[in-house]
Order: C-alpha cells, then sequence, then structure tokens
C-alpha cells in the first residue's frame, strides 16, 4: 500500500489510531501522511471546496490552522470589490501561505500576484494552482520585504497577514509581528493605494489603530459567534475617524458598525433584568461597541461592566444571541436547587468564577435547553440569570 492509498482508506481516523497504524508501516512517509489526513479533516468544515478536490495536497499542521477558510476568504473578496476593485483589478499578496485568500481573490478579479518565502509551502501551492486550474496568479517564491525592495510592478491592492515571530510566543501588538506592517507600509503605498492587513483577534484594536497609519475602515469578522480575524483597511493620503464593522457570518449574518467617537459619547441606560436578555456577538464584543449598541437597539445595560442587555419588549434583529428570562436569583446553591434543573448552558459576564466552578457549585451537566448567565448587576451583587432562546 503507497501513501496515497494509504491516507484514502484512512482519512476519517483519529491521531492516536494513525500513529498506531503508521507504526506498523515504517515504509511510509508517516509525517507527509499525518500532514494530508489533518488537513483532510480540518478541511471538510473549513475549505470544502479543496475537500472536494482529490488532487489538493495539504500543508503542515501549523499553515492549516494559520490559513482562512473559504467562508472568510470570500468575504474579504467581497470587501475589496464594496471598497472600489472591479473584475480588472489586480491585487498582490505579500504572505501568501497556503494560498487560500488568492485563490479567491483570483476568482473575482483579473491577476493575483502570491508571494511566499517558504520554499517547501511554496512549492506545494504551486502544485495546487496548477491541479486547479488558476491561469491568473503568478507566483514569487520571496520574502516580503525582498519583493518590495525589487519589484516594479504596481497593483490596485495590496494584502498582507503578518504572523507571530515565535510561535510559541503571545502576540499583542502588530511589531511583534512578521512581516513588519508597520515598516512596510510606505513601500507597500509606493506601489498600491489600498492595503488590506488582516491580524488575529489577540491583537488589540485601539492599539492597532495607533500603530497603522491612513486606516478607513476595520472588519470585526467571526463565523458562527467565534471570532476569526480583524481586517483594517489603509488608503493611500486619506486621514479619517475609521469606521469599524462588525460581522458575524451565519445562516443570517449580523452586521454593526459604529466608531469610537459615538462609542464615547453614547447614552447608556441601566436597568435590572427585564423579560429578555441579550448577548453581543463575538464581533461586537471584540470591537468594544458596549456602549453604542445601546444607542441603536432599544435595550438597557445591566451594568457598566457587564456586557449583557436587557428589554420589556424582544429586539428581533439583536446581534447577538437573545434569550427569554425565567428566574432572577442569588448566587446560591440553596436557591437554586429549588428550582430542579440538573442541565443546563452555563455563561460567565463579569463574575467572579469560571463557570467549572459554578457548575460544580450548583452541580450541574452540561446541556439542555436552559441557559444560566452568571452575572453581576448595578449593586455589585453576584446574580444568575436562567433563560431559554
Amino acid at each position: 500500500m503507497n501513501e496515497k492509498a494509504f491516507i484514502e482508506a484512512n482519512k476519517n481516523k483519529s491521531v492516536s489510531e494513525l500513529a498506531l497504524l503508521l507504526s506498523k508501516k515504517p515504509e511510509l512517509d508517516s509525517p507527509f501522511i499525518l500532514a494530508q489526513i489533518n488537513g483532510i479533516q480540518k478541511a471538510k468544515n473549513k475549505l470544502p471546496e479543496f475537500y472536494n478536490n482529490p488532487d489538493i495536497v495539504y500543508p503542515i499542521k501549523l499553515s492549516m490552522e494559520q490559513c482562512s477558510s473559504e467562508q472568510t476568504a470570500i468575504y474579504k473578496t467581497s470587501l475589496f470589490r464594496n471598497s472600489g476593485l472591479d473584475p480588472e483589478s489586480s491585487i498582490i499578496d505579500l504572505t501568501g501561505g497556503f494560498g487560500i485568500d488568492c485563490f479567491y481573490f483570483a476568482k473575482k478579479f483579473k491577476q493575483v500576484t502570491y508571494v511566499e518565502q517558504n520554499k517547501e509551502l511554496f512549492d506545494l501551492v504551486k502544485s495546487n494552482f496548477n491541479n486547479l486550474k488558476t491561469d491568473n496568479i503568478e507566483l514569487v517564491n520571496a520574502p516580503a520585504e525582498e519583493f518590495l525592495q525589487s519589484t516594479n510592478k504596481k497593483a490596485d491592492a495590496v494584502y498582507i497577514d503578518p504572523s507571530r515571530r515565535n510561535e510559541n510566543q503571545r502576540v499583542f501588538k502588530l511589531d511583534e509581528c512578521t512581516p513588519n506592517i508597520i515598516e512596510l507600509a510606505p513601500a507597500i503605498f509606493n506601489i498600491a493605494d489600498k492595503i488590506l492587513v488582516k491580524t488575529a483577534p489577540l491583537l488589540d484594536i485601539k492599539q492597532s489603530l495607533k500603530d497603522l497609519t491612513n486606516v478607513t475602515k476595520v472588519w470585526v469578522v467571526s463565523v458562527d459567534h467565534d471570532c476569526k480575524e480583524v481586517l483594517y483597511l489603509m488608503e493611500k493620503d486619506v486621514n479619517i475617524e475609521p469606521k469599524i464593522n462588525t460581522i458575524n457570518l451565519t445562516k443570517i449574518n449580523q452586521t454593526f458598525s459604529f466608531d469610537y467617537v459615538e462609542e464615547r459619547t453614547a447614552t447608556v441606560n441601566y436597568s435590572e433584568p427585564l423579560q429578555f436578555l441579550y448577548e453581543p456577538n463575538a464581533s461586537i464584543l471584540k470591537a468594544g461597541a458596549f456602549n453604542s449598541i445601546c444607542n441603536k437597539y432599544e435595550v438597557k445595560k445591566l451594568a457598566p461592566n457587564t456586557h449583557l442587555y436587557t428589554s420589556e419588549k424582544p429586539i428581533e434583529n439583536f446581534p447577538g444571541r437573545r434569550f427569554k428570562i425565567n428566574h432572577i436569583l442569588s448566587y446560591s446553591p440553596k436557591e437554586f436547587k429549588k428550582l430542579g434543573i440538573s442541565k443546563a448552558n452555563v455563561s460567565c459576564r463579569n463574575f467572579k468564577d469560571k463557570p467549572e466552578q459554578i457548575k460544580k457549585k450548583l452541580k450541574l451537566k452540561d446541556g439542555g435547553e436552559a441557559y444560566l448567565f452568571a452575572t453581576t448587576d448595578l449593586n455589585s451583587k453576584p446574580i444568575l440569570i436562567i433563560c431559554v432562546k
């Protein structure tokens, strides 16, 4: 049995099962097989178009984790279209990686340049693009800095996704990433008027806005309430207050836009929990639209540092999770026991204990139809709010 046959026969097995099987087959290339099966399993949901193509070769686990999903890559393509690029436009991706963003850019724009410094990854992507029959992507094997120094190419936009210098290190600022977009921005603006920067959600948005120049728009992107990436559009010689756009890509996309001037000046009303409870989606929480959301929707906040909201009447289009409140009680196991609830989905907002501690104290199992929010009210008192969706 060769590698391809082994992968096809075992692509749905767990890592532990694979390790046992491969230990008995020393003639096979174990690292390659594990990378392919990990890639196939990840691609099933993350990259369905690639998953359905049997000729795709997958990179190492880290590259699969770092690459954009099909859904977010398509969304970025729409952002370029909505930012003034037409089908005849050209885009340069300075940090090509596994090539997912490039592949979807190439579907909508005339010419794309893929730049990647890792030779092994570059060769793998080159082979994949051949199999995918993409004929409008130029591939360049070079570091972003070297490419910028040597190219005479012009483009309508440049895309860049800086990564952590040390993959074992937690990174909170752009100057801790490579390529250093803060230093490279002037050189990039020599070849394009627009730069789209992707960062991980871990990086602080306000700090990134201080570090970058000419940012006109920000998008905080989540998929099914899980924040995936933050995007910054930089435009040459434009200086305005950037609009912060939040998007939760789900069955019905949830959007909310604001700027930090609005956030600072927003009027917020506070209230004890009323009939309905609202938890903003992950993009809104990451963006910090804690007060401005009250201006658009008729909701009141539970407390200044408790990012949960309430209303007497249901707000159908609130961008987040919506609940009907059944019970409000103090954080007391004795009082909670009277409700007869043995299973619940537990969340914490501005609370002293973690979900695991709460479940242990209240003798709760995960799941069921009940949703329990442990939070702090206007009087700094810990409370439990029991809801249903």
